[in-house]
């Protein structure tokens, strides 16, 4: 199966109704973000349809930043490395089987980018060459530890998935970038 998620889809219309305080809420956020209210809902009904449906039965959890950063810094470097390997070869494949049904580099990446984006985290994520070469840089300003990481849980996720070349990884204090390419039919 092969998604190309920057193709246009058809749209439909749909009436809502809603609390005149919620919609005063929504009203206000989307003036801050300055995009329409149609634009709000839209992506509020993305996140929930491609994320949020899905990540409590998944056993994502909400905590705060500032406890997650705190217990990660407690841990020694082998022990970053030994959770993000566990991490990888226990959770990932079933996260991206559950919200994607397929498990890709590009079904894997489509997921990580809806939890960065669920997260907050600055992130920029970029497709090229027919949909074969992927770049994402993300910073979470978590410090050098979830730098080893994620590098590190993206390095065994790839292996995972065998891909024809090895990945490349930039890592400082408290960003990731990689560039991984994807073999293709598409040519």
């Amino acid at each position: 199966m092969f998604e190309n998620k920057n193709r246009s889809v058809g749209s439909s219309s749909i009436t809502l109704r809603f609390r005149n305080d919620i919609l005063d809420k929504l009203k206000h956020e989307a003036a801050q973000k300055r995009v329409s209210l149609n634009t709000l809902a839209t992506q509020v009904f993305t996140t929930h349809a491609e994320y949020d449906a899905f990540a409590s039965t998944s056993g994502m959890v909400s905590i705060p930043k500032s406890l997650l950063i705190t217990m990660m810094n407690r841990l020694e470097e082998e022990e970053v490395k030994k959770l993000s390997e566990h991490i990888a070869r226990n959770e990932m494949k079933d996260l991206t089987l559950l919200l994607r049904g397929e498990h890709s580099l590009s079904f894997f990446l489509q997921t990580i980018e809806s939890w960065l984006r669920v997260s907050g985290f600055q992130y920029s994520y970029h497709i090229t060459d027919h949909e074969r070469n992927h770049r994402l840089v993300i910073q979470h300003e978590m410090g050098r530890r979830w730098s080893l990481y994620f590098e590190r849980l993206f390095r065994y996720v790839f292996a995972e998935l065998s891909l024809a070349s090895e990945p490349e990884f930039e890592v400082t204090d408290n960003v990731i970038a990689l560039k991984v390419r994807e073999e293709s039919d598409y040519k």
